[in-house]
C-alpha cells in the first residue's frame, strides 16, 4: 500500500511531493492528525440539527483502504470523509472527520449530500451496532451503497454533481497527504480522549447493559492495537518514502 500510494505522488510536482511528505511526517504524531473545523457555521447551516450531534473535524489527510468492490488484492479505496462512533468513559460519541482541501473547493449542494450520506450511514451502523463487528466487506459494501441511494434521493443531488464530486476526489487522492485508516481511527480516538473537557456534553448514554458492555469491549479493543496502529503508520511513512525515491530514480 505504501508502494501505490508512492506512485499517487510521483505524478505530483516536486513542491507538492515535499509539502505532503512533510505533512505525512507532521501525523506521525497522531494528536496532529485532526483539529477543529474551520467552518463551523457553514456545517452547521448545510447539517441542520442532525449535525448538532456530531462531532465535526477536519484534517489534511485522506484516508485509503483495501477496496470494498474489487477483488484485486492491491486495490485502494480513498475517503475524504470518515464517520465512527467511539466508547469512552461511559459515553457514545459519533465524530464526522472531514478533508480541509475537500471543505475548501466543494460547493454547498454537494457537501449538503456527503453529510447526509455521513448521517445515513451513522444511522445505519447504529441500527446494527452488535452485528457490526460481524459484517462480511460485501454486507458493509450493501450498507455504503443504500446509505448513498439515500442520500441521494435527500439531497437531491444531479448525477453531474456527483460525477463532479467523483473527480475533485481523484484529485485529492493525488495531491492530499494519505494515511490508512486504521491510523485515523487512532487518532480520532485520541482527538476525543485528549479533548474530552471540551467533547463531554456531545455524549450519550448506552441503551441497555449489552450496549454498555459492547462498548467497553470496543474501546479495549481500540486500546490493544493503537501503539500498532502507530508503529504501522510510521513504518508506512517510510516505505512510502522510499518507493517514492525507486519512483524517480531513473530521472536522477
Amino acid at each position: 500500500m505504501a508502494k501505490d500510494v508512492a506512485q499517487h505522488l510521483a505524478s505530483a510536482s516536486p513542491g507538492d511531493r515535499d509539502r505532503i511528505l512533510q505533512r505525512c511526517r507532521e501525523m506521525e504524531e497522531p494528536r496532529r492528525v485532526f483539529r477543529p473545523l474551520s467552518d463551523p457555521a457553514r456545517i452547521r447551516r448545510l447539517g441542520g440539527e442532525e449535525a448538532e450531534g456530531y462531532i465535526l473535524v477536519e484534517t489534511d489527510a485522506v484516508t485509503f483502504f483495501p477496496s470494498l468492490s474489487s477483488s484485486g488484492p492491491d486495490a485502494l479505496d480513498f475517503a475524504v470523509a470518515m464517520n465512527r462512533r467511539y466508547y469512552f468513559r461511559g459515553l457514545w460519541f459519533s465524530l464526522i472527520s472531514l478533508n480541509s482541501e475537500y471543505l475548501r473547493r466543494v460547493s454547498d449542494r454537494v457537501l449538503e449530500y456527503a453529510l447526509e450520506h455521513e448521517f445515513e450511514m451513522g444511522r445505519l451502523y447504529q441500527q446494527a451496532f452488535v452485528e457490526m463487528r460481524k459484517l462480511s466487506p460485501g454486507e458493509k459494501l450493501e450498507i455504503s451503497q443504500l446509505a448513498h441511494q439515500t442520500s441521494v434521493k435527500k439531497a437531491r443531488i444531479s448525477l453531474e454533481d456527483l460525477i463532479d464530486e467523483e473527480r475533485l476526489m481523484l484529485t485529492l487522492s493525488h495531491s492530499q497527504p494519505a494515511i490508512p485508516k486504521p491510523y485515523a481511527e487512532t487518532a480520532l480516538l485520541l482527538h476525543l480522549e485528549e479533548n474530552f473537557s471540551d467533547l463531554e456534553e456531545y455524549g450519550t448514554r448506552s441503551l441497555d447493559p449489552e450496549e454498555d458492555a459492547f462498548g467497553a469491549e470496543l474501546y479495549d479493543e481500540f486500546e490493544g492495537w493503537s501503539e500498532f496502529s502507530i508503529r504501522s503508520y510510521r513504518l508506512f511513512v517510510r516505505e512510502a518514502v522510499e518507493g517514492l525515491r525507486e519512483a524517480h530514480r531513473g530521472y536522477v
